[in-house]
């Protein structure tokens, strides 16, 4: 018995269930306990494709070559038999066979993208023969022969009789059954088969050796068996024209084996003969046969676009099988058959790259047949999950004016919708004329009630209802449309009036499912755990969807703990973690910042038989965005750009995350502009979120009317195809922001006044920002206003429903109060930060690495080291907390185990304050086990740890040690990134990063502006004026990764791997200090003062000896310290001679 998942999270992941429950989240929970139904399976919401029974194939040993010997039958008298013996003699050959005529037969292989073994044909599928196998003999043979034949059957299967290996149930193996039935006539005068057995031989020949769909076997091969079975059926000297008159099994055969040799146009016009005659069931069923061979051949040989003119060309007997959404068939012997064959045909047309291109290329053709190949190629793409493709070749058929089915359409616009791709859903949907028709009506509920179009959806809804033909599903997408915003009350109510209690019609999972997604969409976790009970009370156990909702839900906590347990549980219950679990977990790591763990997930994904698509990879290349990994994001995008699977498209998606990482580090405008304009060039449409980004790379060059001039020209051209929500608020918020840094109150004001007159709700990024602008006056009266405006947002709305979304309530929290904790903790102001740390944990708040490190700098800055000891305790422990991983490898044996495997750069803020804390209060001991500590546990140290070393070490009096800090750790990165490699590779095996170079504990973390925005805007400036030319992206207008390659390994040496001022200034007040003679004494620590002569000899030969030694063994650290000198000595003169000195 497996342990209910609502209990496992109740006891070891949620808070206890409120006893306290609303009366209709009551009243639903009482309707539900007692029914008694049938459970639905638990992968209900999972589609499956349709499974089919076959036997396996025995496995393949080696192929004889000679076909002569099966042709004719052999005099016991005129030679050894050659298919045993192939170095000996041959008759028919009239010559000795060599051993490398020997021609090995291919194992076999099952893979990814190959036909399932269960929906082969197989020789069982042919009706086993009305006779007794044991009954015949094989007539009088010689001694010596006998002898011979005695021999071969005892190496090949013991004394077998060749014709058992007829009966529908024996193994089959081609090479053995060829090599066994070549023996036996080389050594009999009578053919060991009856004609029918004969017939029967060679089916099963052909059926063994006919390749599945995608596996690689060699033509050659496949011609070789053709020629022998040709041979063996039809002897020497036989024309197509003699072939056309045999009998309707024979002319299959014919037709079949012409196909293996190659000859299509032969195998064509054999199976159009074929379909000539009357057709029984049973002879329908080898028509398929034929037709199965002429394709999967045509595709071994020639690709899916000659599959698809095949198809084209013989509509009139395929279209029935392949030219529809349904088996027309079903009920038929030969239902397997043909399921099979519409399987393998839209599996090998969906082969078929830029399908739309080749329909314009095909407009001369008449109507009919581009009508055909249009639909041909939906009825591929869409089932495949080929979105684009499909709607390219939609956009095509109305330019070439070519009628399009509305369930085409429709099937088009659910899948569109199920993944989001709301703009192309929406242009679909348009151009179908409104009407009462039930699946018009249903689909337009369906595709607005995704986007969470209330309005909309309850339109259509209201005209379902009026014609009374509102299914279950109807009544789903209704309680879908409101949870999509969170709100559960009217989700709850419309749950009750659909289902009452005394009511017939029952609650199904899907119903169940959409309210636990509604609490998963307001973050209420407590609601959400107590719906699932009820869930599983009414019988219904989660599936693999509703364990996706609920990672999903879990993971925007982010706690690992969490997320793991719930992927234990799935295993638990039998329920593999899919494709989408996965990129679910992959989204979390991004969130988190966490490349490595998140490539580890996508290994492990791997090993599980998981195929990645578009949407997995662009979620890995995210968390290399989110984490400022830029030759990982440089990497995914070459190798989607390079791949050879054309089911991974370029998506508006790809260029949008990599058009993030542009703006993430700080690229000029001028280049982000460029590259936005030329995305027109590669059919990728611009979308909101595309200008949004845009948007926000403007607002950071302090372009403000480029940006509204960009939101304007959004709401045109975007607006008008896809809804806003949602992005209407970030964009708002991002000009507000831009407006408020640059002092521009007023008309800052008045974009938030506008978007209030949009009915926008917002959220608490912009809350934030307007209390980053009030702290940032620092006056006592701007700081009183910001507090009551705090006070008034966490109080007007207690239940938190709206501007907590779409983030959880702790990190909303975190947004609204650190702005004001960071001002107090400058203004050094230990209480007021105290203060409201402790009311963001009244109102439902978390401590959080943020807010402790606020709480530890404010004590730094006034010296505070028992609260320093304090905070850092509790932020270590936190951070390992929130660094671990290691749960989501649970029984994985590849997963990583050394401490690398953790998320590496959580502590670099709070361990500079730290150090810079301890150094200061003189406690210089604990700088270097600190510091060791954390190199243990797997974090790395960006610039600002190292210099924040380096100056720890001067005030420890560790001069050598501080200036080899600078000599061999700052300066060599500097260097290093200074070298800038022009070229990379373009076309990488593997999206991985660090599977290639693994992450090293002591190498520099990953630095960028990132989503500091003060950092980001300092590095726009610094980038549009020094980067010139090296950006120039004209040389190769389809590489839209150069400019970041480039921009990631300059920009460090820039503004972030550089000693700092700080450091430079005190290592040269060192110096100087050290040329007079004096010795440098650790901070905090009392001087023994000294006025005897040998004492001040003593003091200032030690100072000579350790300038000396800093001179020699640190030339590159001095060198650095002069030139800073230098500059600042020169910057001095010159603001001496502006102010009269000069």
């Amino acid at each position: 018995m497996i342990e209910p998942l609502a209990a496992v999270i109740v006891n070891s992941v949620l808070p206890r269930t409120s006893a306290r429950r609303t009366s209709a989240l009551r009243s639903a929970i009482t309707s539900m306990g007692k029914h008694d139904r049938k459970l639905l399976p638990e992968d209900f919401f999972t589609p499956h494709p349709r499974s089919w029974k076959g036997k396996e194939r025995a496995p393949d040993s080696i192929a004889f070559e000679c076909t002569a010997c099966a042709n004719s039958l052999v005099d016991p008298n005129s030679g050894v038999r050659c298919a045993a013996r192939h170095s000996l003699w041959c008759p028919r050959r009239n010559g000795v066979f060599a051993g490398s005529e020997i021609t090995p037969r291919r194992l076999r292989r099952t893979g990814t993208g190959t036909v399932p073994r269960s929906i082969r044909r197989h020789s069982s599928s042919s009706a086993p023969q009305k006779h007794s196998l044991q009954g015949h003999t094989l007539g009088t043979t010689s001694s010596s022969s006998q002898a011979c034949q005695d021999s071969v059957m005892e190496n090949l299967s013991g004394a077998m009789d060749i014709r058992s290996l007829l009966h529908p149930s024996a193994p089959f193996d081609p090479n053995t059954a060829w090599a066994l039935y070549s023996d036996l006539v080389k050594n009999s005068v009578h053919d060991p088969f009856t004609p029918e057995e004969r017939l029967l031989f060679i089916e099963k020949l052909v059926n063994a050796v006919e390749p599945a769909l995608n596996e690689r076997t060699g033509v050659s091969i496949l011609h070789k068996w053709g020629l022998r079975l040709h041979s063996m059926m039809h002897g020497r000297n036989v024309c197509v024209s003699d072939i056309l008159s045999e009998d309707f099994r024979r002319l299959c055969l014919s037709a079949r084996i012409y196909a293996l040799m190659g000859d299509l146009t032969d195998a064509v016009q054999i199976a159009r003969e074929g379909s000539k005659r009357h057709l029984t069931e049973a002879k329908q069923g080898h028509l398929v046969d034929v037709y199965h061979t002429l394709l999967i051949m045509a595709h071994l040989r020639e690709g899916s676009t000659a599959v698809l003119s095949l198809v084209v060309e013989e509509w009139n007997v395929l279209g029935p099988y392949v030219g529809s959404y349904r088996n027309a068939f079903i009920g038929m012997s030969f239902e397997t058959k043909s399921e099979s064959l519409r399987y393998i045909t839209r599996k090998m047309i969906a082969e078929v790259s830029n399908g739309a291109t080749l329909l314009s290329s095909r407009w001369k053709h008449g109507e009919q047949d581009l009508t055909r190949t249009a639909e041909l190629l939906l009825l591929s793409y869409i089932p495949e999950g080929s979105l684009e493709e499909a709607h390219a070749v939609m956009d095509e058929m109305r330019s070439l004016r070519l009628p399009i089915p509305i369930s085409y359409q429709t099937a088009l616009i659910r899948r569109l919708a199920r993944a989001n791709s709301f703009v192309h859903a929406n242009e679909i949907f348009s151009f179908i004329p409104p009407s009462s028709y039930k699946p018009y009506l249903s689909v337009g509920l369906y595709l607005y009630a995704r986007q969470g179009n209330i309005t909309r959806a309850e339109e259509f809804f209201n005209n379902l209802r009026k014609q009374e033909c509102l299914s279950p599903t109807d009544k789903a997408m209704l309680m879908h449309a409101y949870a999509v915003s969170g709100r559960v009350e009217t989700v709850i109510d419309l749950f009750s009036e659909f289902f009452p209690e005394e009511g017939e019609e029952k609650p199904t999972i899907f119903h169940y499912t959409t309210i636990i997604f509604a609490f998963a969409q307001r973050g209420d976790f407590e609601g959400l755990n107590s719906w699932l009970r009820a869930m599983m009370d009414a019988g219904y156990p989660p599936d693999a969807h509703v364990y996706s909702i609920i990672l999903e839900s879990f993971a925007s906590r982010g706690d690992v703990d969490t997320v793991a347990s719930v992927l234990d549980q799935m295993r638990s219950a039998n329920i593999q973690p899919s494709r989408v679990h996965y990129t679910t977990v992959v989204k979390f790591l991004a969130q988190r910042r966490d490349p490595v763990s998140a490539e580890a997930i996508y290994q492990r994904a791997l090993r599980e038989g998981i195929v990645p698509d578009r949407i997995m990879i662009t979620a890995l290349m995210n968390a290399h965005v989110e984490a400022g990994s830029w030759p990982g994001v440089v990497r995914i995008f070459d190798y989607l750009k390079a791949s050879g699977y054309r089911k991974i498209p370029l998506t508006i998606e790809v260029y949008n995350t990599l058009l993030k990482a542009y703006v993430m580090i700080g690229t000029p405008f001028h280049t982000v502009s460029i590259l936005f304009r030329k995305l027109q060039l590669t059919g990728a449409r611009p979308d909101a979120y595309t200008y949004a980004l845009v948007i926000q790379s403007a607002c950071d060059a302090g372009l403000m009317n480029v940006a509204s001039d960009l939101f304007a020209e959004m709401e045109d051209r975007v607006g008008k195809r896809e809804p806003l929500r949602g992005i209407e608020v970030y964009v708002l918020t991002v000009i507000m922001a831009g407006h408020l840094r640059l002092g521009r109150s007023s008309q800052a004001k008045a974009v938030y006044d506008d978007m209030i007159a949009r009915g926008i709700q917002p959220t608490s990024i912009t809350f934030s920002q307007i209390l980053q602008a009030y702290g940032n006056q620092g006056s006592t009266d701007s700081l009183r206003i910001a507090e009551a405006f705090l006070r008034g947002i966490v109080e007007a709305d207690p239940q938190r429903q709206v501007w907590a979304t779409p983030k959880s309530i702790q990190s909303a929290l975190e947004e609204l109060y650190s702005p004001l904790m960071t001002v107090y903790s400058k203004q050094r102001d230990p209480k007021s930060v105290e203060r409201l740390f402790e009311a963001m944990l009244e109102a439902g708040g978390e401590p959080t690495l943020l807010s402790l490190t606020i709480l530890l700098d404010v004590y730094r800055r006034t010296d505070n080291i028992a609260a320093i000891h304090s905070v850092w305790q509790q932020i270590w422990e936190l951070a390992l907390r929130l660094s671990r991983v290691d749960g989501l490898f649970k029984g994985d044996d590849e997963a990583p185990t050394d401490p690398m495997s953790r998320q590496s750069n959580l502590l670099c803020l709070p361990l500079s304050i730290y150090i810079d804390a301890l150094s200061a209060t003189g406690h210089h001991s604990v700088v270097p086990e600190i510091w060791l500590k954390a190199r243990s546990q797997g974090f790395s140290f960006d610039s600002h740890n190292w210099n924040h070393l380096a100056v720890a070490l001067v005030r420890a009096a560790e001069l050598d040690r501080a200036f080899a800090v600078v000599e061999r750790v700052i300066l060599p990165y500097q260097r290093q990134s200074q070298i800038v490699a022009s070229s990379r590779d373009r076309f990488p095996e593997s999206p991985l990063t660090f599977d290639t170079a693994p992450p090293d504990v002591d190498r520099p973390v990953a630095e960028s502006p990132l989503h500091r925005q003060k950092r980001r805007v300092d590095a726009v400036r610094l980038t549009t004026k020094k980067s010139r030319r090296n950006l120039d992206i004209d040389g190769d207008p389809d590489d839209f990764a150069h400019p970041l390659h480039i921009l990631h390994q300059i920009l460090p040496s820039w503004n972030v791997w550089r000693p700092h001022h700080i450091i430079l200034e005190l290592l040269a007040s060192v110096l100087r200090h050290l040329q007079g003679g004096r010795v440098v004494q650790p901070v905090g620590v009392p001087s023994q003062q000294s006025a005897g002569s040998d004492t001040v000899v003593s003091r200032a030969k030690m100072a000579s000896d350790t300038l000396q030694r800093i001179y020699d063994d640190y030339p590159s650290a001095v060198r650095a310290v002069l030139l800073h000198e230098r500059v600042l000595s020169r910057r001095n003169a010159i603001n001496r001679a502006d102010d009269g000195w000069g």
